[in-house]
């Protein structure tokens, strides 16, 4: 018989290979594997309905992943007329997230959203508002790089997979939502407030106004997931509704009570908590999940907590197939399941359970089991371990549970100007406290990145001890772990790698000896980053690489943006460059040196430079006697003229990185010719405003006989030399292909 629990089984199973898949199936593939789970569900052989379930789900799946792709490729193939509502307003960032309502007069399903730019736009928006918009949209396309957050996974699993401009607008309703008047109406009170950045967030997801600094001692105390609107937030909402209803019955005759009204009254608490919030993923999800919960209590089914996970995980999974893409709802997924396996396995005593004088212990034994099981996640996605969190929670939860949620949405619901004021004060009172004493607390923020031998560590430490196997099978055991510590012994590399890593308009080139690591160039620094915090640091610390020199080929900010970022995390490293800078080492013609097994000499420039323009690039040949590596930095035509004249003979190398990002300027073909390689490698953003690399120098380099690659289609460029061997890896297409990372809507002038 199928059962709610097998189908909410079959589904998040079903739904499982949209992680792996490179490749979506063709309609046609889809269209006859449902074919086939119809045919199969008219059986009489026990599992063969399953089976067809089974398949049907998985053609939903596949089939909403190709719903997603197709509303892409339609969107960005030509500008369009659509009808959008105003979702969100971002003016730090001069962008607006759109609901794209209709396209050319035709309703669109299910929901999609837009990023829209506001450059050159004095246009003022508020959410709720509905213009009809021509816009001119492109698909999302994020960098790309080993161990960092997957914006293109992030943006598909939202529903958000276009980005573009708008071209002419004119509007339908300038109504503002009542959501926005609500948050209009309390700003200037939580705004005076000290704390005000964490109440706006905790009562209307806004946390945009939250400093760098606030968010640094959220995540470096494992705090920060109480201060964005998530299933706990909306359980506590549901709980508050919940009580207040059953305050209400001891008011009522017994003939009235009924545990229908305090659950109804629940459910209308967290819905009304949600929209405040701004109906964020999460929150979406949990209200989802409370609904489906309510569905199995109202029918009076018994199930147990594990049936009661499973149907919520699955229900939303066949809900909304995205989810499967998003990291949030696997944490919250996984976290609620953590908390399953700690209560059944590592249970308090019974005396324990109950009275409110166990409430300390309870809640130490909760934040011990978060803090064990969750660490290997929290590794994978802030790449850390906060050592202080387990003190920081067990302050920050009671308070944040039982005093400044409750009185935020008091606050909300309170329609008398003055009290609503005190309410917030409260609040404000509340957090101001819990920050004072979270910053006493000793720095507790452990950088880690290896999230495979912590899990290995905590997770089979704990099935080790739950299983007793130390004691059961004491030889068996002790194989086992020695078998996982060679396993994860570090190996030595034969031969050097090199990385080029996705930085977008810039360069950053990471050449390494086993655990040692030469840098040339630093990517672009931009408004409000720079690619050394963001993508070169993580990077280089993910690797356990020990950066030994940084050469920098000129001063333009999209090579030298992160320079300053990477000197204070290692200011002891030498820097070399062609400028005419004090601290920096000289990098002009003639200098070499020998760095373990590679021989590094520079070609180029003649003299330092205080202009440090493109034909000022410090040009480096890299080389183990018999593959050779150029690094050109952004050399322009004149200046590789004059280079091949001085090293016509010596510039041979089976490796260029393509000058100037493959610009019109350069990559002359009497270059091409004097350096005869195999391999060429060009850094680029895919929407750069320069359209580089150009498609004419693409093709002079195939003609020369190179085999191209660039970061804006293959986003990281990993390259193993060995023995005269080349093997070339692209995260994109080899290293970690996914559907979910390719170039959705390709255009030539994008490459």
């Amino acid at each position: 018989m199928m059962t709610g629990t097998l189908l909410a089984r079959i589904a998040l199973i079903s739904a499982l290979p949209l992680l792996f898949l490179p490749r979506l199936p063709s309609a046609l593939a889809i269209l006859l594997m449902a074919i086939a789970g119809m045919l199969l569900l008219w059986t009489k052989i026990a599992w063969l309905p399953a089976a067809g379930v089974a398949l049907l789900m998985l053609a939903w799946m596949l089939s909403a992943a190709r719903s997603t792709v197709a509303a892409i490729e339609t969107a960005s193939a030509a500008p369009a007329s659509y009808s959008v509502r105003i979702a969100e307003v971002r003016p730090d960032r001069q962008q607006i997230r759109v609901q794209l309502v209709r396209r050319e007069g035709r309703y669109l399903f299910p929901p999609r959203f837009a990023w829209l730019s506001l450059r050159n736009n004095q246009q003022s928006y508020c959410p709720g508002e509905r213009w009809s918009m021509l816009l001119s949209l492109r698909p999302v396309h994020a960098k790309l790089n080993e161990g960092e957050f997957d914006a293109q996974r992030f943006a598909l699993a939202n529903h958000t997979g276009v980005s573009g401009r708008i071209l002419r607008q004119q509007p339908e309703s300038l109504r503002c939502s009542w959501r926005w008047q609500r948050i209009e109406r309390d700003r200037p009170v939580i705004g005076a407030l000290p704390q005000g950045a964490i109440l706006m967030a905790l009562a209307f997801g806004e946390r945009a106004e939250m400093s760098n600094a606030l968010r640094q001692l959220l995540r470096e105390t494992g705090t920060a997931h109480l201060m964005a609107i998530s299933g706990m937030h909306i359980a506590l909402a549901a709980s508050c509704g919940w009580l207040i209803a059953r305050a209400v019955q001891l008011l009522l005759p017994v003939r009235y009570i009924s545990y229908l009204f305090p659950l109804a009254m629940s459910w209308l608490f967290a819905a009304l908590y949600s929209w405040l919030s701004g109906s964020n993923a999460p929150a979406q999800r949990a209200l989802i999940a409370l609904t489906l919960w309510m569905i199995l209590r109202i029918r009076g089914a018994q199930l147990s907590g594990w049936q009661v996970w499973t149907f919520c995980v699955g229900g939303l999974l066949l809900f909304d197939p995205m989810n499967v893409l998003s990291e949030s709802f696997w944490l919250s997924a996984l976290a609620v399941a953590i908390l399953l396996t700690w209560y059944h396995w590592f249970p308090l005593p019974a005396r324990c359970r109950h009275g409110w004088f166990w409430f300390p212990v309870q809640l130490f034994h909760l934040q011990l089991g978060m803090l064990l099981l969750m660490a290997p996640l929290q590794v994978v996605l802030f790449e850390g371990i906060s050592l202080s969190a387990l003190a920081a929670n067990m302050l920050a939860i009671p308070v944040i549970t039982f005093i400044s949620v409750p009185l935020i949405l008091l606050a909300m619901l309170m329609p008398v100007g003055s009290l609503c004021a005190g309410l917030w004060w409260l609040a404000d009172r509340s957090v101001v406290w819990l920050m004072a004493a979270l910053k006493i607390l000793p720095a507790g923020w452990w950088p880690f990145y290896d999230a495979a031998s912590l899990a290995l560590l905590v997770w089979g430490g704990l099935i080790v001890w739950r299983c007793a196997l130390a004691y059961a099978a004491p030889v068996s055991w002790m194989a086992l772990v020695l078998a996982l510590l060679v396993w994860r012994w570090p190996r030595e590399e034969p031969g050097w790698r090199i990385d080029m890593l996705d930085v977008g308009q810039g360069l950053s080139v990471v050449i390494r000896q086993g655990k040692n690591a030469l840098l040339y160039d630093t990517g672009p620094r931009w408004e409000n980053g720079d690619a050394g915090t963001r993508h070169i640091i993580p990077w280089l610390s993910r690797k356990h690489l020990n950066l030994q020199h940084i050469v920098l080929s000129h001063r333009h900010l999209d090579h030298s943006g992160g320079l300053d970022a990477i000197v204070r995390r290692w200011p002891e490293v030498p820097i070399r460059s062609a400028t005419l800078d004090a601290r920096h080492q000289p990098c002009v013609r003639g200098t070499r040196w020998r760095w373990g097994r590679l021989n590094i000499s520079v070609l180029w420039p003649l003299r330092l430079s205080d202009v440090s323009n493109n034909n000022d690039s410090c040009v480096l040949s890299v080389d183990d006697g018999v593959t050779r590596l150029l690094l050109t930095g952004d050399l322009e035509a004149s200046a590789e003229r004059q280079l091949v004249a001085l090293e016509k003979h010596r510039l041979h190398a089976a490796i260029i990185q393509v000058p100037h990002h493959g610009s019109r300027t350069s990559s002359t073909p009497l270059l091409l010719r004097n350096v005869a390689g195999q391999i060429a490698l060009a850094s680029a953003a895919r929407y750069n405003a320069w359209r580089m690399p150009v498609a004419s120098v693409v093709e002079n380099y195939r003609r020369a006989g190179y085999r191209w690659y660039d970061t804006a289609r293959s986003g990281q460029l990993s390259l193993c030399v060995a023995d005269g061997k080349i093997n070339v890896f692209s995260l994109r297409e080899q290293i970690f292909p996914r559907w979910y990372h390719q170039r959705f809507g390709v255009k030539q002038e994008s490459r």
